[in-house]
């Protein structure tokens, strides 16, 4: 593909590629109506008269030059005619422009799916490195690149559904309602359920650590340098989709406090109104009398029972300010740092430990789950202390393999049980697990 000056290429013919309201909606009912049929002049006139009388509230009678206007217009990207049949139909350019918005307004969110496609990727990948030499390349093309699109989408799917409860919200307390805080809780009680689609879209997205930790360790070989744009390409993308899930969740997490905030609003209103309405009706009702020179006794009407007021005395309180409350404090000096090389070995040997620990975890919690798949079930506490014997009593990684292996088997796919009857084993006297067996949902 040639490179061309974008902006400069689309200015002059951006309403062709870009119909406006009008076009782009009778195009839209074309592509409803006929789809990759053929049809006549008639057909599309009919199409576009129907459209304008939609949008404008009226009948709009035929008009030639009109009707001709927009006929050429959409021919100029979207419209083949053939001019010996005289009939018309979508080129590819239409076809896709139509699709794509069929595709956004009919597409929903699927987590199962997004996992079973992260799960495909994660297969395909490892099957690739299997091969002499490596078809990375080959996956990239094959099926990270075709799979990225359509994983992204579901987020945007998401942060869109946000976006219209949020509208939606602005609508409903605009209108006359006989309970407005109804209308609100039936509001949050939607974004509650969006968050819920959330986590369930997080838990798909866990395997894109696994992927990170794949592809990372492809750098540890030399001959893999070639592949440095494509791997991180794939850490940019998993990183980018993780973090544009945080945010769809971050934003819900901050209009939710709006909402309530609304609501402690509109309450403190209604007091107010409640408030005034009351002492209107007390300015109206009540009365005084005076006896024996004593002074005026306002009395309340019958339905406000009788009740004392009491002034607080008012205490006058002191604060004493001494002349260093007013002196300037001095400078401190400049910290001087300095670099202690005994201390950064220290911890540049921890963080060696702790990336081979991180790569015993990774190895404990894939042959988990490679049994699971395999046997359809895993009983978790031998597991765990068959874990124990091979890392030389290392409770660490035994204890983290099975925290990972519960969070990532909280999913459909799996379903974990526990009983409570203690599982011992010989080799380990002072320690104990339940009985926990993971199983493969079928």
């Amino acid at each position: 593909m040639k490179e061309i000056d974008l902006y400069s290429e689309a200015k002059p013919r951006y309403y062709q590629l870009i119909p406006n309201r009008e076009d782009g909606l009778i195009l839209l009912a074309l592509y409803q109506k006929y789809q990759k049929q053929e049809f006549t002049e008639d057909q599309i006139i009919q199409i576009i008269n129907k459209v304008l009388s939609d949008l404008r509230g009226t009948n709009i009678r035929d008009e030639g030059n009109r009707n001709n206007n927009i006929i050429l217009r959409l021919q100029e990207f979207f419209l083949w005619r053939d001019r010996k049949r005289k009939v018309y139909g979508f080129k590819n350019y239409g076809e896709e422009f139509c699709q794509k918005v069929f595709t956004r307004l009919s597409e929903s969110y699927h987590p199962a799916k997004i996992e079973r496609l992260f799960k495909n990727l994660l297969d395909t990948l490892k099957t690739s490195l299997e091969k002499n030499p490596p078809e990375v390349l080959f996956w990239m093309s094959d099926h990270f690149n075709s799979r990225s699109t359509e994983l992204a989408q579901q987020i945007e799917i998401l942060d869109q559904q946000v976006s219209e409860s949020v509208d939606d919200f602005r609508f409903q307390i605009k209108q006359p309602q006989a309970n407005i805080l109804q209308v609100i809780e039936t509001i949050s009680t939607g974004l509650d359920h969006i968050k819920k689609h959330v986590h369930e879209l997080t838990t798909g997205f866990q395997i894109t650590y696994d992927i990170d930790d794949i592809v990372q360790d492809m750098l540890k070989n030399a001959a893999n340098f070639e592949l440095l744009d494509s791997i991180n390409h794939v850490l940019k993308y998993n990183e980018n989709v993780r973090n544009h899930l945080d945010q769809v969740s971050t934003r819900i997490d901050k209009i939710k406090p709006r909402i309530r905030e609304f609501i402690f609003e509109f309450n403190q209103r209604e007091l107010d109104r409640k408030t005034d309405d009351f002492l209107h009706y007390l300015l109206d009702n009540a009365t005084y009398v005076r006896e024996n020179n004593q002074p005026k006794r306002l009395i309340f009407p019958e339905e406000i029972e009788s009740f004392s007021i009491r002034i607080p005395e008012s205490v006058p309180r002191f604060y004493i300010l001494t002349e260093r409350d007013f002196a300037r404090k001095a400078p401190l000096p400049p910290a001087v740092r300095s670099i202690d090389v005994e201390q950064t070995k220290e911890m540049m040997a921890k963080n060696i430990e702790k990336l081979e620990i991180k790569k015993r975890i990774q190895y404990w919690a894939t042959e988990a789950l490679n049994q699971i798949d395999k046997e359809g079930k895993l009983n978790f506490s031998p597991f765990f202390f068959n874990i124990l014997n091979h890392e030389q009593h290392n409770l660490n990684i035994a204890v983290r393999t099975a925290q990972r292996l519960v969070k990532q088997c909280n999913s459909w796919q799996y379903e974990i049980t526990v009983d409570q009857n203690e599982y011992h084993d010989p080799n380990y006297q002072n320690l104990s697990l339940w009985n926990m067996t993971i199983l493969k949902k079928t």
